[in-house]
């Protein structure tokens, strides 16, 4: 079998990769990656695992034990929290909030205390797999995780910083 790629799909592939490549590059150097937990799903709690994805952006994920669960976030104390509803825009997920300010030691957790906590648009990205849209993703985590390098304006329509 013989796969056909466009002249249109050739230049994308290769478009993303150099997005990817500059993420890359800019991120090569940094020893210490901040720690990130992603949660999914409030009712129940669910986490996101995309450990290649969030290492591409310069976080490393919470180690997460199967089933995951609260404990498993307040033991290992991310530096970064982000909010990022299946299916749910940032608007959305900002109602549900509350089913994660009342969980035990949320306000004692680092990312908290920092101020890096985050709402993601959970509707429109992470959770599609086409190419473009996982190379936007890895662009608006890497602006929230590293926002001192990276400004790629996904802020406010990607994704919001809550503070509490």
């Amino acid at each position: 079998m013989h796969i056909r790629i466009s002249a249109h799909q050739m230049e994308l592939t290769e478009e993303l990769q150099e997005r990817i490549d500059l993420i890359k590059h800019k991120l090569k150097f940094i020893e210490q990656k901040p720690t990130v937990a992603c949660i999914e799903g409030l009712d129940p709690l669910m986490f996101w695992q995309d450990d290649e994805l969030l290492n591409i952006a310069g976080g490393a994920a919470v180690p997460m034990l199967s089933p995951a669960d609260w404990n498993t976030i307040t033991q290992n104390d991310p530096d970064i929290m982000i909010v990022m509803l299946r299916g749910y825009t940032i608007e959305q997920s900002m109602k549900h909030i509350d089913h994660l300010l009342q969980l035990p030691g949320f306000v004692n957790l680092k990312a908290v205390k920092n101020n890096r906590l985050y709402i993601a648009n959970g509707s429109k990205y992470f959770f599609d797999n086409p190419s473009e849209n996982k190379v936007n993703s890895i662009e608006l985590l890497a602006e929230i995780i590293n926002p001192k390098q990276f400004i790629f304006g996904y802020e406010d329509e990607g994704w919001i910083k809550f503070s509490i």
